[in-house]
This record gives structure tokens, C-alpha cells and sequence, in this order.
């Protein structure tokens, strides 16, 4: 009887859903875990840096630059680790509007620092949500502060939301505006990809990890032009039941 040569395995589509393969189901956390090793020990060091030599402008500023790298460092690893290793949420039902008002004012003292303004506009009321409080508030959180450090970003930043209807059903709608994402050959239907959006100063996973914090939510994130010139971001949350 002829042997039958087994199928060589086909491989599978990806899916945003579940961003690790089966064979690196630890990679990203275990890489993450040893990335942060690296960045407490620089941050260490700078720290008695700064003890020694703070006092010496000649000697400050160089420890400056490199306290701004590794904050950035430190951003970007909390990104991956949510890009690579994203955790269960933790549902609730809540009114939206405490918690766009919690990411306002987590970025209002940097928004004063660089001279610009941040204002929420609600549209109340606005309609329960099913929710994971703390992915939501750092989803826009990201934007807020993707809106504040574009180059040529207007001095006032804007985060809105209004009740509405998404496909019949009841809503919550939003955007956070003021982010002029005037670069070259921008391609916004490429903006959420990884490491698509390279500007300068901001992490290269802000974006999709925003926006897959939306779509876990069942609603969505997408980026369009702005009339005035630059880029808005449009949100969609869903809600529980039309306001009273």
C-alpha cells in the first residue's frame, strides 16, 4: 500500500484579535519584562547623575536630554505591552462624560506648560456605556496627546461628544481635534498600522493600540480630514439604551 505523504500545514490569516502567535505566546511580555530591566537601570543611573552633577548646567542638560529618551522609552513599552499582550477588560456600565473628563484633565498641566489649551464639549446627557474605565481613559489619553505635540498643533485642543445612533442603535460619537498631521504623503488609511506614523518625539503604537481599545469596546476609531486644515478623530462607542 503507497505511503500517503502528509499536507504540509497551511498557514493561518492573521488576526488583530490576537495579535500573538501560538509558538510566542510569552515573547512580547517576556521582551517587554527585559526592555524595562534595561530602562530602570538607566534611570538609575541618572538619578545619581543628577545627585553628582545636577549643579553643573554645563553637566545638566546632557542628563535632560537623556531623561526625555528614556520617558519616551518607557511610553513605548507600555504600548507594546499593550499592543502585544493586550489584557481581559474589566466591564462596567457608566455615564461616558466622567471619563472623557478624566483624560482632559490628566493632559490639561501639559497642555499649560506648552502654551495651548484643551477643552471638553459635551453634549448632555449623554447615554450609559459598557466600559473598561482605564483602557478608555488611556485610549484617549494617547489622542490627546497625539493632538498636543503635532507639529504646527493649534493651541487648542478639543475633545467632544454628543449622543447619537450608529446602524439604528443608540451611541455615543465623539472626536478629539486639533491634531494637524500635515506630513507628506500622509495616508490615513494607513494611519492605525504599526509603526506607520513615525513623527518625530511620539511612539509608533499609540494609534493602533487606541484604536483596537474601541473596537474591543464594538465601536470603532478612524482618522479624517479637518476642514481647517490637518486631521480629527472620529470615535464611536456604543450605548446601553437611548437617553431619557
Amino acid at each position: 500500500m503507497p505511503s500517503i505523504e502528509p499536507s504540509p500545514p497551511q498557514p493561518q490569516a492573521e488576526r488583530r484579535s490576537l495579535p500573538r502567535g501560538p509558538d510566542g505566546s510569552s515573547f512580547v511580555p517576556g521582551l517587554v519584562h527585559e526592555l524595562r530591566n534595561f530602562a530602570f537601570g538607566i534611570s538609575g543611573n541618572l538619578d545619581a547623575f543628577d545627585a553628582r552633577f545636577g549643579q553643573r548646567p554645563e553637566l545638566a542638560r546632557y542628563a535632560t536630554v537623556m531623561r526625555g529618551s528614556v520617558d519616551r522609552l518607557n511610553g513605548f513599552l507600555e504600548e507594546l505591552a499593550d499592543y502585544g499582550d493586550p489584557r481581559e477588560l474589566d466591564w462596567t456600565d457608566r455615564e461616558p462624560g466622567l471619563l472623557f473628563r478624566e483624560a482632559v484633565e490628566l493632559r490639561r498641566p501639559r497642555a499649560e506648560a506648552e502654551g495651548a489649551s484643551i477643552v471638553l464639549e459635551l453634549a448632555d446627557p449623554l447615554p450609559v456605556i459598557r466600559v473598561d474605565e482605564q483602557n478608555l481613559v488611556k485610549a484617549l489619553v494617547r489622542l490627546l496627546d497625539l493632538a498636543l505635540g503635532s507639529p504646527g498643533g493649534r493651541p487648542r485642543v478639543t475633545l467632544a461628544a454628543a449622543a447619537g445612533r450608529r446602524q439604528g442603535q443608540a451611541a455615543v460619537l465623539g472626536q478629539v481635534d486639533g491634531a494637524r498631521l500635515e506630513l507628506p504623503d500622509l495616508d490615513l488609511s494607513r494611519l492605525f498600522e504599526p509603526f506607520y506614523f513615525r513623527t518625530a518625539g511620539f511612539s509608533r503604537l499609540a494609534l493602533p493600540v487606541a484604536r483596537r481599545v474601541f473596537e474591543r469596546h464594538g465601536g470603532s476609531l478612524r482618522a479624517e480630514r479637518d476642514p481647517r486644515g490637518g486631521t480629527r478623530f472620529c470615535f464611536v462607542l456604543p450605548a446601553l439604551a437611548e437617553v431619557p
